[in-house]
């Protein structure tokens, strides 16, 4: 089952109150849960997911309130698209993706993990700008490059590296 831990902020744009969100629950998917937040850049609203056991990464941008309401699909497509251009097989891509075939929506549970969120997005926005904002810069490279950026969190390993344990775990 998928976990989408959501900050206020997108509790907030999916109109959702704390009694509409679930009560987080222990899974047993090989990624685990993740966590959501929304912010701007470039005066368009995106989409951040960062997995918690990993924190592998991944930003959507220019998402519109109609898609965001789809935050499930949006999610697993996000997902497919990042493993994908990080040359997992297809196959074992699938089995994640099977792993979240439910999906329970609740709040976050971790201040750490909101840190290290927020600390992504950062670099994020930053190394965007750096680019030249969103019409210049080449956002898959970007996730790539955070995702191979030293985490402290995870022992000063990368995050590709960690979702590459797990998913070699899968028979």
């Amino acid at each position: 089952m998928l976990q989408l831990k959501l900050t206020q902020k997108v509790q907030k744009e999916l109109g959702l109150k704390p009694k509409d969100l679930n009560d987080i629950e222990d899974t047993n998917t090989k990624l685990g849960d993740w966590f959501v937040n929304i912010f701007y850049i470039d005066r368009r609203k995106s989409l951040i997911f960062m997995n918690e056991k990993t924190l592998f990464s991944f930003m959507l941008y220019g998402v519109k309130k109609d898609n965001i309401k789809k935050i499930e699909l949006i999610f697993r497509n996000g997902l497919e698209q990042a493993l994908a251009y990080e040359s997992i097989e297809k196959d074992k891509i699938n089995k994640i993706l099977s792993d979240y075939s439910q999906t329970k929506l609740t709040k976050t549970d971790s201040k750490k993990m909101l840190g290290n969120m927020n600390d992504i997005t950062s670099l994020y926005k930053h190394i965007i700008y750096s680019d030249g904002g969103l019409e210049n810069c080449n956002l898959t490279e970007i996730m790539m490059q955070i995702n191979r950026t030293p985490q402290r969190n995870i022992d000063w390993s990368y995050s590709i590296d960690r979702v590459k344990e797990l998913v070699d775990q899968l028979s």
